[in-house]
């Protein structure tokens, strides 16, 4: 299946770093990602899997990623995990938020938050990590934390902005620690 229709904006990739295998998951037109994998577990060893939950996928794929994402998976690597799950919040893919459609039924694919829920039951640990969305995308925030808490996993972020939103990793120092994330409403 081909994503090339669907131009998503940023031109940064990052080769994966050696060892590490990639996989992704995209709706048939291409516009939507509902899964980025990474796994560096040994053979004979069980995964150590840490779901990341972002606001929207750029242009990382099965073989490269973004910075957000390799930023990501650098945390994931340094606290032990041997397997990144990267879902977000909305799954059309732009590098920049105002190129995400406005309407949250065209941002948020019916594929999405199912997608969220299988990777939750996997990892070990989820990150919340969407930055400060737009208030119409409240909605759909709520559903993905009523979906993530109902599985009864504990989340968890890398700080929270003055609006109570779970802060993006991108520009967070390398040894931020993770903390509990408390729901915002």
């Amino acid at each position: 299946m081909s994503t090339q229709a669907h131009d998503p904006g940023g031109k940064v990739r990052l080769k994966l770093p050696d060892g590490v295998e990639g996989g992704a998951t995209f709706s048939d037109c291409g516009r939507y990602r509902q899964a980025l994998t990474r796994d560096w577990t040994p053979e004979g060893e069980p995964a150590r899997a840490i779901l990341f939950i972002g606001m929207n996928p750029s242009v990382a794929d099965a073989a490269a990623s973004d910075p957000t994402c390799h930023r990501e998976l650098m945390f994931a690597r340094d606290w032990g995990y041997t397997r990144y799950l990267k879902g977000n919040m909305l799954d059309w893919r732009a590098t920049s938020p105002k190129d995400i459609p406005p309407d949250p039924a065209l941002a948020c694919s019916a594929a999405n938050i199912p997608s969220l829920v299988e990777m939750a039951r996997e990892a070990e640990t989820v990150v919340m990590a969407y930055g400060k969305l737009h208030a119409r995308f409240q909605p759909v925030v709520r559903e993905v934390f009523d979906a993530i808490t109902a599985l009864g996993k504990p989340l968890q972020c890398l700080g929270v902005n003055k609006d109570g939103s779970a802060k993006h990793p991108l520009y967070l120092r390398k040894d931020t620690v993770l903390q509990e994330f408390v729901l915002p409403f």
